[in-house]
């Protein structure tokens, strides 16, 4: 079981740093190859700024996650998962508006879901 629990923190630890730094240095293209609206991600001025705020988040949570021993990297797993589900709802909200493309959704129901599944799953042990 505890084996089990470090491959998974880390696992998470690892693709939050990696999705965090894409966002990062292509704080455009990605929201655009996620489904987000091409005019949008072309002109609007913030967008770069708010992408980067989570892109960082990413990373800080990712990176504590790899640094922080086992046993007490339990709640920051927990935060990083709810922290992802709400990410994906906020798509799901802005699909509602005609905000972003239908395939983020589905990327969105996805993430949404195996958070979901992996709070439940550690909240259990």
């Amino acid at each position: 079981m505890a084996r089990d629990w470090d491959v998974t923190r880390k696992t998470i630890g690892t693709l939050s740093i990696w999705i965090g730094t894409a966002a990062l240095f292509a704080p455009r293209a990605l929201p655009r190859l996620l489904g987000a609206d091409d005019t949008g991600t072309r002109t609007d001025v913030l967008l770069p700024l708010l992408v980067r705020l989570a892109a960082a988040r990413n990373i800080a949570m990712g990176a504590a996650l790899l640094v922080t021993p086992a046993p007490q990297a339990r709640r920051t797993t927990e935060v990083t998962l709810l922290l992802t589900a709400l990410d994906a709802a906020a798509v799901l909200v802005a699909r509602r508006g005609g905000d972003v493309a239908p395939r983020s959704v589905v990327l969105s129901s996805i993430v949404l879901g195996t958070s979901a599944y992996g709070a439940v799953r550690w909240h259990r042990r």
